[in-house]
């Protein structure tokens, strides 16, 4: 059985500091899901506002776009789905920050914290996640490793 929330994270664009992270919901509602990326991290109780450095967001079901309503700072609903087939969500997310809080991408290496990247599917959060980290194209990248 597939897990329900899929994320693949990708160094699309090091040099502009561009991760790719895509979202898989599997069996979404017919309703429609709402997204939420966080605005705080654990350990550090200052608003941080991460979806700002969301530089495009876009949705697709069965390779048809699907309508994002943005309702408040960091929170998105679908537009209802028209069928079962996994939601496909695609954010582009500027990582220039080399705080620990955060997220940063450059030629030599990549960093994140979830809370930066993941949008959670509003009432899956106790469903199981998987992450798929990818490195960048290119034989520049050939050396980089996954730590965590």
């Amino acid at each position: 059985m597939s897990p329900s929330l899929d994320y693949r994270v990708e160094p699309v664009n090091p040099q502009a500091h561009i991760f790719s992270v895509m979202l898989n919901v599997h069996s979404p509602l017919a309703e429609g899901e709402t997204l939420r990326l966080p605005a705080w991290i654990p350990g550090s109780y200052m608003i941080r506002e991460f979806s700002r450095n969301i530089v495009e967001i876009k949705a697709w079901q069965a390779a048809r776009p699907v309508l994002l309503e943005k309702i408040d700072k960091h929170t998105w609903k679908t537009g209802p789905l028209a069928s079962t087939a996994p939601l496909q969500v695609e954010t582009l997310v500027y990582a220039w920050d080399l705080s620990v809080r955060c997220a940063h991408l450059d030629q030599s290496h990549g960093f994140f914290n979830g809370t930066q990247l993941f949008l959670g599917v509003v009432g899956r959060e106790n469903t199981p996640h998987q992450v798929e980290i990818c490195r960048p194209e290119g034989a520049a990248y050939s050396t980089w490793r996954v730590a965590t």
